[in-house]
């Protein structure tokens, strides 16, 4: 069984239970948060965002929190449980649909997406530079390629991740968590241009993956976790840096 055939298992069954963090409101805050830091230099550009192809979609929430920001929205995902998951979370967000697929394996029309969304995903694929290469053949030329992925430069959450890859069966053993050189490397050798980096995420990224009860007391603290790494990421950038859980990384295609 490869890489992905085992991830695609623990997904489908972790989907129930994954998919509550873009329900439960302190959690899907932080999420919708981190993705709104994510293309907010493209949203600054123009309000709407063309047509999307997220791979790695899970529930395909980027659509929900996105809404009225695109014309239609491609959510890729090789769990086909989790893509169940996502039609029935979007069941009322026009403009959407969802495949079950590995992403290098999907079938995409050339020149077909302004943005390719990848929220957590990269780490998840075994040939990150072959989904890389189908992928900016998907995408039309002066697209954008945005990507969320945690970052390896804090030993401190290094360390806690890989005590959670020990004790938690639903969180996956073979995850690769990448440097900044080396994200921006997979990129520049898929082609892409104008790469830009942002660290992101000291308070925000734990509400996001962890659902915290109570809510009358979680959702506030989430909202100020958010207030808060977005002003250090606005202010302090360089201060805060690789101690973040999370890196944005932003490239565009020319063809």
């Amino acid at each position: 069984m490869s890489r992905q055939e085992r991830d695609a298992r623990l997904f489908d069954a972790a989907a129930e239970r994954y998919g509550r963090k873009d329900v439960v409101h302190s959690s899907s805050i932080a999420r919708k948060a981190q993705l709104l830091h994510a293309v907010g230099p493209l949203l600054a550009r123009s309000p709407r965002l063309g047509a999307i192809v997220e791979i790695g979609c899970g529930i395909g929430a980027s659509a929900a929190y996105l809404q009225g920001h695109f014309d239609r929205y491609l959510g890729i995902d090789h769990s086909p449980v989790m893509i169940e998951h996502a039609r029935r979370f979007n069941q009322h967000v026009p403009g959407t649909a969802f495949v079950a697929s590995d992403a290098s394996l999907a079938t995409l029309p050339r020149d077909s997406a302004d943005l390719v969304l990848a929220v957590g995903a990269l780490h998840h694929i075994a040939d990150v530079a072959g989904t890389l290469a189908a992928l900016r053949d998907a995408a039309k030329p002066g697209a954008w390629f945005v990507a969320i992925e945690p970052q390896n430069g804090n030993p401190l959450i290094q360390l806690m991740r890989g005590v959670r890859q020990r004790v938690d069966e639903h969180y996956s053993k073979e995850q690769v968590f990448f440097s900044e050189a080396a994200l921006t490397g997979l990129l520049e050798r898929a082609g892409l241009a104008r790469i830009t980096t942002s660290y992101h995420g000291l308070l925000t990224p734990p509400f996001a993956q962890v659902i915290m009860n109570p809510q009358a007391v979680f959702a506030p603290l989430s909202r100020a976790a958010v207030r808060f790494d977005d002003w250090c990421a606005a202010r302090l950038p360089r201060l805060v840096g690789r101690l973040t859980f999370n890196l944005v990384v932003r490239g565009g295609v020319e063809k």
